[in-house]
């Protein structure tokens, strides 16, 4: 499993009451809708990093995303995680992805975005659907389904992880500031 969560320190809720000023005690609701917002870009971002260095699909990443903690206003602690398992090889980038027992060149198989690579023994097979296999004896059976990495193990990519942190930071620090603005214009009104 692996997950992005923020903790908000008492400096930064100090310093948005001293901004916030005689409206101090919504200090707490300004962050947490920063917070919360700033999650939601999070989940968004680690879909767009994840697909420009991996040859795989949005709804395959969202299915292993969630938000299990939303910040309030007595809790300022958000956080999104990534749990699954790797990832049939047949979910990448196949060709040629049709059945064909004949074959005599090798599939090719292409997890990451930077290069195409052949898979010796690897067939595609209709069993439940059209996946990857490869013998695991010199015989007919017993043969083994290929797999790829799983999101949260993408997610480690220091790459990916460094400009998910970037932008959810950046969120953050405009919706922060959105939210301040917004409380000082209603109680000027």
């Amino acid at each position: 499993m692996n997950n992005v969560s923020v903790d908000i320190d008492r400096k930064l809720v100090a310093d948005v009451q001293k901004r916030l000023g005689e409206f101090h005690k919504k200090a707490p609701n300004a962050i947490a809708k920063a917070l919360n917002r700033a999650m939601t870009n999070v989940n968004s971002n680690i879909k767009k990093e994840i697909r420009k260095e991996y040859h795989i699909k949005s709804r395959d990443i969202a299915s292993t995303l969630s938000k299990p903690a939303r910040a309030t206003k007595n809790n300022l602690y958000a956080e999104v995680n990534s749990k699954g398992r790797p990832i049939g090889i047949d979910k990448f980038k196949v060709s040629p992805k049709t059945v064909n027992p004949n074959r005599k060149s090798p599939i090719k198989i292409a997890v990451k975005k930077d290069g195409v690579k052949k898979a010796m023994g690897a067939f595609i097979a209709d069993i439940n659907g059209i996946k990857a296999f490869k013998r695991t004896s010199g015989s007919r059976l017993p043969i083994q389904r290929l797999f790829g990495p799983s999101v949260p193990q993408m997610l480690e990519d220091e790459g990916i992880q460094e400009e998910v942190n970037q932008l959810g930071q950046e969120t953050f620090d405009k919706r922060l500031d959105h939210e301040i603005e917004r409380i000082l214009e209603k109680g000027r009104a």
